[in-house]
């Protein structure tokens, strides 16, 4: 099985309701969830949530909902253990990509790419921005083996998918969410 996890956690604390705030007219994790649809790989795409009202957006938008333990939906626990946690529940998965519930910017194409290279590198494919190479916070790829053994996502079989600079925005602040609506608009326009 080929399986989408995306986390998506109640407790944002610098945008208070990130995953579901209205971004260009519809809840920010919706772009998510449909990019991973439009993508055609998955066969199954759940949303990894501690929330009612999230886990409510992503049934409205076709993802499937996987309720977090409580000390997953903690400030210290990151994105790969939640991802990892998730596929482990569901079991009998071949392959997990973990995308970003605040990622708008996010190609179809992009996803498509890192499974591509994941099936070549044989662990893990990560969305980079470039230029300069940095975090595009937009998916991770991983496979069985990586899952099961709990490989970091940085080692010699990782692969990494170029992600154009005027599509990168990490939102972890107001002032990022601002940036990344400018961002959008412009690549819309």
């Amino acid at each position: 099985m080929i399986l989408a996890v995306i986390p998506a956690r109640g407790g944002s604390r610098r945008v208070h309701g990130k995953n579901i705030k209205s971004f260009h007219g519809k809840p920010i994790i919706a772009y998510s969830i449909e990019a991973a649809m439009k993508s055609g790989l998955f066969d199954r795409i759940v949303v990894s949530t501690d929330s009612d009202d999230i886990a409510s957006v992503a049934l409205h938008y076709g993802a499937d909902v996987v309720k977090r333990a409580p000390w997953l939906a903690l400030d210290e626990i990151g994105t790969r253990q939640v991802i990892f946690s998730a596929a482990q529940e569901i079991g009998a998965v071949d392959c997990v990509c973990g995308i970003y519930a605040t990622a708008p910017l996010m190609s179809v194409h992009d996803i498509v790419s890192g499974y591509s290279l994941l099936n070549e590198y044989k662990r893990h494919a990560i969305s980079v921005g470039y230029p300069p190479l940095q975090d595009a916070a937009q998916f991770y790829w991983s496979t069985k083996t990586a899952i099961e053994e709990d490989v970091e996502y940085f080692d010699s079989f990782t692969a990494l998918v170029k992600i154009p600079s005027e599509r990168v925005c990490d939102i972890n602040t107001e002032q990022d969410w601002i940036r990344a609506e400018e961002m959008y608009a412009a690549l819309n326009n």
